[in-house]
């Protein structure tokens, strides 16, 4: 998806953060957003969960090593530690989600199709009880309904495997804005989520990792490093937090 210029040198000379600020202070409840590295120019790179017309989806690609494990770790953290957002994730064979004490969590097909029932049925009771109506404040979460965020790991493929999970997930992705709900698909670089639920995923947030890559000046890629875009906007180049020593 890239349209960054990218060079060997410029990405060479780059430092990594120095190290992850306090969990605590990652999530900004008024913005919507969590901290997950800095740009270039210093500043914080934020990833958006929400916003005034309701919740965020995002997509984030990349390969093994690039630091997927590292960003998703960043981000469920800060999720766990905010009491307005409550982390969900459907990670098959747990290479993400081991060891990491999520209150929803899936690692096997079965055990995705039955949590994904769950995210549905959670979206549309929200949706029908009218608790998460667009309002002239516009949207916000509350500690009785905090934003559930649903990460799904290998997304485009569990689709084509499983119809069942195909239709969940156009289901929770068609409501998921005005229920609370901020979708997050993880696959490789490549990978396209079919109809709907693709379309859908493509208004939101991009992270594009790209340490092995193998694209020109690429080869050189430190992991974490990658381009950030939020919903329509273009993408700019970011360095995640470097992992947190001991994790």
């Amino acid at each position: 998806m890239h349209t960054y210029p990218l060079t060997t040198d410029r990405l060479a000379a780059w430092r990594s953060p120095s190290s992850r600020p306090s969990t605590e202070t990652l999530f900004d409840a008024a913005a919507g957003t969590v901290a997950i590295g800095r740009h270039q120019d210093g500043g914080d790179a934020v990833l958006e969960l929400y916003s005034t017309e309701g919740a965020t989806h995002a997509t984030i690609t990349g390969l093994p090593g690039s630091g997927i494990g590292t960003l998703l770790g960043t981000l469920w953290d800060a999720e766990q530690a905010a009491a307005l957002v409550e982390p969900w994730a459907v990670d098959p064979g747990g290479a993400h989600t081991a060891h990491r004490p999520l209150l929803r969590c899936a690692d096997t097909a079965e055990r995705a199709a039955e949590l994904l029932a769950e995210a549905r049925e959670l979206v549309l009771s929200r949706v029908h009880g009218g608790l998460l109506q667009p309002t002239l404040k516009g949207y916000e979460p509350t500690d009785g309904h905090p934003l559930v965020t649903l990460t799904v790991v290998g997304l485009a493929d569990l689709v084509q495997q499983d119809r069942r999970i195909e239709r969940e997930l156009e289901v929770i992705a068609r409501w998921a804005r005005r229920g609370g709900l901020s979708l997050r698909s993880v696959d490789r670089p490549g990978t396209a989520v079919p109809g709907l639920l693709g379309q859908i995923l493509a208004g939101g947030s991009r992270i594009e990792l790209l340490a092995g890559t193998g694209s020109s000046g690429q080869d050189q890629v430190l992991p974490g490093t990658g381009l950030l875009a939020l919903p329509f906007g273009e993408p700019v180049l970011f360095r995640a937090w470097p992992p947190v020593p001991g994790a």
